[in-house]
């Protein structure tokens, strides 16, 4: 997936955008540059398998990426599409190094990082046709204990935005037809079915994660369409991450290194 040996040279001027105990990785199937942080939450592999999972076609124009973090998802999308980017991360500080990273890979154009909370959206915007969010996954309450790290803790749980919350501010961005696309975990699935369905969302594709053939999933990739209309559900093959030699497996191979 990313390889500082295979890396190409920053000239002085990308060295210049990273600062302090930062480091660059280097996403090799996509080659791109990305900024990361340790006091941060850095990008998970849940990040890189939604961005796979995108549907990217002529009709896509503009894209919006919710709590996108560090930038990976657009960063990993600008290598499939000619589409404008807008993201949004409520953390100023790391939406600050997400620029940067965009600015390393000459992404200005195309990418826009904004700092802001998606909760002070109150009127329908209607512009964008795709949506994806890599959200918090558990719920603010005492069965998980709080990353001491208050940025780990953000990303992590519903601290600064619920399930309900994102769900609507995705509906009111959205055009008709448009879609949502979420990764998630599998023990949360009734709550997220519940949103999407409350907000207008009809489910239209399913792609189950798995670690290990042997082993329960662990994460689910959706794809919801915004007053669409039901159109059934497609359950889509699985993705298992590792062999049972824990090697990767081959999906996870095309989709690291092409």
């Amino acid at each position: 997936m990313t390889s500082s040996t295979l890396m190409p040279a920053l000239s002085p001027e990308q060295a210049a955008l990273v600062r302090g105990n930062e480091r660059v990785d280097y996403i090799l199937r996509e080659q791109r540059y990305i900024i990361q942080n340790p006091d941060y939450f850095p990008f998970s592999m849940d990040a890189v398998l939604l961005a796979d999972f995108a549907p990217l076609n002529k009709r896509i124009h503009r894209i919006m990426d919710f709590c996108s973090g560090g930038g990976i998802i657009p960063l990993l999308l600008s290598a499939k599409t000619q589409a404008e980017i807008k993201a949004i991360e409520i953390q100023e500080p790391i939406a600050e190094m997400a620029r940067r990273s965009v600015q390393l890979n000459g992404l200005d154009e195309q990418i826009q990082i904004m700092t802001g909370d998606i909760r002070q959206l109150t009127k329908p915007i209607k512009e964008f046709d795709l949506i994806t969010c890599n959200p918090p996954y558990f719920k603010l309450d005492s069965s998980h204990r709080l990353h001491k790290n208050n940025c780990h803790a953000i990303a992590r749980h519903e601290i600064q935005l619920t399930l309900d919350e994102w769900v609507e501010k995705a509906a009111l961005l959205l055009k008709d037809k448009g879609k949502l696309v979420i990764v998630y975990r599998p023990n949360r699935m009734d709550d997220l079915l519940e949103a999407l369905l409350a907000h207008h969302f009809a489910v239209n594709r399913l792609k189950f994660i798995y670690p290990k053939p042997d082993q329960r999933a662990n994460g689910v990739l959706v794809e919801a369409i915004y007053r669409g209309g039901r159109q059934g559900i497609k359950v889509e093959p699985p993705i298992i991450v590792h062999q049972l030699d824990n090697s990767y497996s081959p999906q996870m191979e095309r989709i690291y290194y092409g």
